[in-house]
């Protein structure tokens, strides 16, 4: 009992070491973190050149917005860009929260989905 809960542990431990590598300074940074986020753990269905990814800097943080990029190439109803999601990604470590999970909370990534 004891060796799975030193298990578990180490995972979210690994799974946060993933997602929070890097500082993050400016919100070109916070998008481009958002964009390697969503592909690695699998956040959207939609290809990365179809997502677009909205910043807003909130002092600590990162608020990111994903919504999808509605275009000839990518589908969708021209004028209209759903959010998908949001992202806060701390700018010191890039430790990261989204509510790509429920649609309402913000939740720690959970480890990417194995292929």
């Amino acid at each position: 009992m004891m060796h799975r809960a030193i298990i578990a542990a180490a995972l979210v431990v690994s799974t946060q070491a993933c997602a929070g590598q890097q500082t993050l300074a400016t919100g070109d940074d916070a998008a481009i973190r958002a964009s390697d986020i969503t592909r690695t753990y699998g956040l959207s269905k939609d290809k990365t050149e179809c997502l677009l990814f909205d910043t807003a800097d909130k002092g600590k943080y990162f608020l990111v917005r994903v919504r999808e990029n509605h275009s000839d190439t990518c589908g969708g109803a021209a004028g209209v860009s759903p959010t998908l999601f949001f992202l806060k990604i701390r700018k010191r470590d890039g430790y990261t929260v989204t509510t790509a999970y429920d649609g309402e909370h913000y939740l720690p990534l959970k480890p990417p989905a194995k292929d």
